[in-house]
């Protein structure tokens, strides 16, 4: 069966479908993902948490799925007869019809957990019953990007030492930031010649630690390429952000810093991740408790 997940979002909240996507391939479906197109590319790929293409959420020709009565561009419309099936996350009841004008199963999800839990990747894959798929049982696969990408993450990293430290001190929001100067005091505590700084779009957090000694700066890489650098890392410490989801989704000893959201729903989803929360401001986070949970990380 092919199957379409819809879903708006920033990069985060497109991860945390990456458990619904690999009980979907493990139940012999193949899937596809209609999602902004910036952050959905994280999660194109030929491996069992990927999809195999996104379609453009932001497109002119999707447009009209999102107002009742209008007529879909006839080449968007061909494009979702090829589903079986499709999980529409939102609370749009005239997204879920249009969709269902087209395919012939659709299910809406609210994209949102309640308060206080379940965490969201379980969430999200909580509809899975409702077309016999069961996700409880599933160990969430490494993101590993392409050979393409793995190359050019190679030279990328090229003047970076074995078990670099990463860092990505921005977000989607100012109050989900760390401070910057602690950021920058905790490369110095650490003693890194040299080290990788995130940095993306309008990222003002970034931009002040760029002068610290031995940043290495990564900027706006596609998304596939900055996963297979972090995969480098012996430690990466960032906000709560796509970013943050991204690199622990590589399977890279991954540190999240959480302060007014809720870690219990929108922690990053790996192998290796430890949270620091310390309630509804990021300035509680104590720089002495983040280098000893670094230096923790790295072994």
């Amino acid at each position: 069966m092919k199957v379409l997940l819809v879903r708006a979002g920033a990069l985060g909240d497109l991860l945390m479908l990456r458990r619904t996507i690999a009980a979907l391939q493990q139940a012999r479906h193949t899937v596809a993902l209609l999602a902004p197109s910036g952050p959905a590319a994280a999660l194109v790929g030929s491996g069992p948490g990927d999809v195999t293409e996104a379609l453009p959420w932001e497109s002119a020709g999707f447009a009209g799925l999102f107002a009742d009565d209008s007529l879909l561009d006839a080449i968007a419309a061909e494009r979702l007869r090829r589903y079986d099936a499709a999980l529409v996350y939102t609370r749009n009841v005239s997204l879920a019809r249009n969709v269902g004008r087209l395919v012939p199963m659709v299910l809406q999800h609210d994209p949102d957990p309640p308060a206080g839990g379940p965490h969201a990747a379980e969430w999200l894959a909580s509809c899975l019953p409702a077309i016999g798929v069961r996700a409880a049982e599933i160990a969430l696969p490494i993101l590993v990007p392409s050979e393409d990408d793995q190359v050019r993450a190679n030279a990328l990293a090229a003047d970076l030492p074995p078990g670099f430290l990463a860092i990505h001190p921005g977000s989607g929001s100012p109050a989900k930031n760390w401070p910057a100067a602690r950021f920058a005091a905790l490369v110095r505590s650490l003693g890194a010649a040299r080290w990788l700084l995130v940095r993306g779009p309008a990222d003002d957090a970034a931009a002040a630690l760029e002068t610290v000694p031995g940043a290495r700066v990564a900027r706006d890489l596609p998304l596939r390429v900055l996963a297979a650098l972090l995969a480098r890392a012996g430690a990466y410490v960032g906000n709560d952000s796509g970013v943050t989801h991204l690199a622990a989704a590589t399977g890279v000893p991954t540190l999240a810093l959480f302060g007014p959201t809720d870690p219990r729903v929108w922690a990053p989803v790996g192998p290796r991740v430890t949270v620091l929360a310390a309630g509804p401001t990021m300035e509680a986070i104590a720089m002495e408790a983040v280098s000893t949970a670094v230096a923790a990380a790295r072994g």
